[in-house]
C-alpha cells in the first residue's frame, strides 16, 4: 500500500508524543518505544514516521508492519523495529494505518548520575489548539530528590505553527512567557531546568496555545530528577468535565518490601467568568474504611495526599476516588503513585489522569507476565472501576493475545467488579503459560460502563520501574 493511500484511509491519525533514541541529557540517556494494537479483526498496515524536532523526516526513517487482528506489536527506537533515522534522535512520530488501532509509549532512562534505570508509559495526548498543562517544575524538593519538568509540544499540521506558552505558579515562582515557532511535523523541547525566568523553584502549570488558526498541537509534559533515577510522565488536558474517577488509590499499601501511596491533584479547568469549582471527592474502597463524601474547593490546582487524607479512616487503603464538580466548573485530575524503600527514600513513581465517562469496550496494547529484561522481572495489573456501581456489578470479559512474536495463545479472564478491583496477571488462573508478553481487549458482558489503567511493574533490581496507562477507547462511529 503506498504512502498516499494510507494518508487518505488514516483511522489513528497522529500520535503527539517525544520521542528519543538514546537522546542525551544530564539526568542520562532517554528511549522510547512505541507500543500499537491493532483494534480490528483484519489485518492491519502500519507505518510510523518519524520527525526530528526540525519536522522534516528522515530518508528510511519509518517503521511498517502488517499486524494481525486485535493483535500487539512494538516499535522500539533503540532497534531496526523502530529505528527513527538518527542516533542520537530526538522528535516525533505520526502513525498511519489502514485500521484503527491504540498505542501507547514506553520511556527508559539510564546513566543517570545514580546508576540505574527509570521507566514510565504513557497515552498519546488528546491534540487541540490550547492544552493545559497543570503540573510544571522547576528545582523542587521532594523526598530527597530535585525534579524538573520538560515540556514537548508537537505541531500536528504539516506547516508552521506559531505557539504561545504561558506558566503560571500556583505554589511557588515567577510567571513567564514563551513564543515559538515550530514547523510543520516538528515539535519543541522546553527544558524547564534552563527556563531561569522561572525563578530558582518554580511549582506550577502552563497554557499552550497554537495563534494559527487550525493547527492543533499535542503535548507531553515529562519530569525527572537531577540523577535519573526517577521518571514520570504527567498528563496534559484539552477539556475539563463535571466528574473524573480515578482507580488505584492508595495509602500506605506493602507490596515486595516496599510502601505505596497516592496523591491526587484537582485542576480547575473553567474559564474566566466561572466560579471555582466545589468538588466532591467520594472514595470507594476494596481494602480499608473511610468516611465521607467530602467537598473542596479548586482555585487553581488542589492536591491531596491520601496518606494524610482524614477522610481514609484505616492505616492502610486501596480503592477507587470519584470526584465531582457540584456547581458545574469543569475540572480534571491526575493520580500521583510513589513507592518508597524502607527507610522512606522515594523509589517508585507513576502518574496518570483519570476518566471523565466511561467505556463498555478499552483496548491496553502492554501486558506482562514475569517477562525478564534490563535485570527486571516484568509484570502488569489491570485497574478497574466500575463506572455505574449503583445499578450493579460490572462483569467484563478480559481477552489476552499473545504478541505474534511470542506466540498465538488467547485466554479468556471473566471478573466481577462491585465497584474497583484489580486482576495481577502473575495471579490470574485463565491466563495459563508461565509468561505472557502482548495485550488485551477487555468488554463489560452486562453493559455497565468502566475505566481500566494498566500498572507496569519491574523487580529484582534498583531503579524506579513502575509506569501505568489508561485503557483506550475504540475510535467512535463516524
Amino acid at each position: 500500500m503506498s504512502k498516499g493511500k494510507m494518508a487518505v484511509l488514516i483511522v489513528c491519525a497522529l500520535l503527539a508524543v517525544s520521542i528519543s533514541a538514546a537522546s542525551a541529557q544530564s539526568e542520562g540517556q532517554t528511549s522510547t518505544s512505541i507500543i500499537v494494537q491493532n483494534l480490528s479483526t483484519s489485518l492491519a498496515n502500519i507505518v510510523v514516521v518519524f520527525y526530528p524536532t526540525t519536522g522534516a523526516p528522515e530518508s528510511g526513517s519509518s517503521g511498517v508492519e502488517d499486524l494481525a487482528g486485535e493483535s500487539s506489536t512494538t516499535f522500539d527506537q533503540r532497534y531496526s523495529s523502530g529505528d527513527p533515522g538518527q542516533d542520537p534522535f530526538r522528535g516525533s512520530a505520526v502513525l498511519y494505518s489502514d485500521q484503527p488501532v491504540a498505542s501507547v509509549v514506553q520511556e527508559m532512562r539510564s546513566g543517570g548520575s545514580a546508576g540505574v534505570n527509570s521507566y514510565e508509559t504513557y497515552n498519546g495526548p488528546g491534540v487541540s489548539e490550547t492544552v493545559i498543562a497543570p503540573l510544571i517544575l522547576r528545582g523542587i524538593s521532594s523526598a530527597g530528590k530535585v525534579w524538573n519538568t520538560f515540556v514537548v509540544i508537537q505541531n500536528t499540521s504539516d506547516s508552521s505553527t506559531d505557539v504561545t506558552v504561558t506558566f503560571a505558579p500556583t505554589i511557588k515562582g515567577n510567571a513567564d512567557t514563551v513564543n515559538l515557532t515550530i514547523p510543520g511535523y516538528g515539535s519543541e523541547y522546553l527544558m524547564q531546568k534552563d527556563q531561569t525566568a522561572l525563578g530558582a523553584e518554580f511549582f506550577g502549570s502552563a497554557l499552550v496555545e497554537s495563534t494559527t488558526a487550525g493547527h492543533e498541537l499535542g503535548v507531553v509534559v515529562n519530569s525527572a530528577n537531577t540523577d535519573g533515577s526517577a521518571l514520570i510522565a504527567y498528563p496534559t488536558f484539552t477539556v475539563g468535565s463535571t466528574e473524573v474517577s480515578l482507580p488505584g488509590a492508595m495509602k500506605n499499601v506493602a507490596s515486595m518490601g516496599d510502601n505505596y501511596f497516592t496523591s491526587l491533584t484537582i485542576v480547575n479547568m473553567g474559564g474566566s467568568g466561572d466560579p471555582d469549582p466545589t468538588v466532591q471527592i467520594e472514595y470507594q474502597p476494596k481494602t480499608g474504611t473511610v468516611t465521607g463524601p467530602y467537598t473542596v474547593t479548586v482555585s487553581t490546582a488542589t492536591t491531596i495526599d491520601q496518606r494524610y487524607d482524614t477522610y481514609i479512616t484505616s492505616d492502610s487503603f486501596f480503592g477507587a476516588v470519584v470526584l465531582t464538580s457540584t456547581n458545574s466548573t469543569p475540572i480534571a485530575a491526575i493520580l500521583n503513585t510513589r513507592g518508597d524503600a524502607p527507610g522512606g527514600a522515594a523509589k517508585f513513581a507513576s502518574t496518570y489522569s483519570g476518566f471523565a465517562s466511561g467505556v463498555q469496550t478499552a483496548y491496553v496494547p502492554y501486558l506482562l507476565k514475569y517477562i525478564n529484561s534490563a535485570g527486571y522481572s516484568w509484570s502488569t495489573s489491570i485497574l478497574l472501576q466500575n463506572l455505574d456501581p449503583a445499578s450493579g456489578d460490572l462483569e467484563v470479559d478480559v481477552l489476552y493475545r499473545e504478541d505474534p512474536s511470542k506466540g498465538t495463545n488467547t485466554y479468556t479472564s471473566h471478573q466481577t467488579i462491585a465497584t474497583f478491583d484489580w486482576v495481577d496477571l502473575r495471579y490470574d488462573t485463565n491466563l495459563a503459560q508461565a509468561t505472557f508478553y502482548g495485550g488485551a481487549k477487555i468488554v463489560s458482558t452486562n453493559g455497565r460502563p468502566f475505566g481500566a489503567v494498566v500498572l507496569v511493574r519491574g523487580s529484582g533490581f534498583t531503579g524506579d520501574a513502575l509506569s501505568s496507562y489508561l485503557g483506550i477507547a475504540p475510535p467512535s462511529s463516524p
